[in-house]
């Protein structure tokens, strides 16, 4: 079975992402593109990234968030959040930053507390057992739904900066 791309609800290709400024940053100075490919093998067996609107259950996707600094000074504190769509689960370790970051997770950790937070990688889950017990567990994979970067460095004026992460088609 293919899923098309374009057509999904909040679509793996067309997913939305934030990039949070400090407050004395204006929109303007940085541009972003938010972009995606389908991870495939050559006839020698080595990864390429291919443009395409349909991918299949199993298959990679490739998610780049680039960003370019316009300002005429440098930008810091910028953090930077991408979704983990319906339908996919994020591939933990895929993720990267051209710009030393923080990277986190966001899923529900916290059962009595409702709601999605943050945590860095390895992220646990509180479970309460039938008998009230509680025990922590590893979040898995497809609990995840959103991830983000806090860049720890700034973006140099006029330099670009860029983020990548992968989900798996459920």
């Amino acid at each position: 079975m293919f899923h098309n791309l374009k057509m999904q609800r909040a679509g793996w290709g067309a997913a939305a992402f934030l990039v949070l400024l400090a407050p004395q940053v204006q929109a303007q100075d940085l541009t972003s593109l938010f972009e995606y490919r389908v991870v495939e093998k050559d006839d020698a067996g080595e990864e390429i990234l291919v443009e395409r609107n349909k991918v299949r259950p199993g298959e990679t996707i490739h998610y780049i968030i680039s960003h370019e600094n316009v300002a005429e000074t440098d930008l810091s504190d910028v953090v930077i959040v991408a979704p983990v769509p319906q339908g996919v689960t994020l591939s933990v370790g895929s993720e990267s930053s051209s710009i030393p970051a923080n990277f986190e997770i966001q899923a529900e950790l916290e059962p009595e507390m409702p709601g999605l937070e943050w945590s860095s990688l390895p992220a646990f889950r509180k479970v309460i057992a039938e008998d009230g017990s509680e025990s922590l567990e590893p979040v898995p994979a497809s609990a995840i739904e959103a991830v983000r970067w806090s860049l720890q460095d700034a973006i140099p004026s006029g330099d670009k900066a860029m983020n990548t992460y992968r989900v798996i088609v459920n």
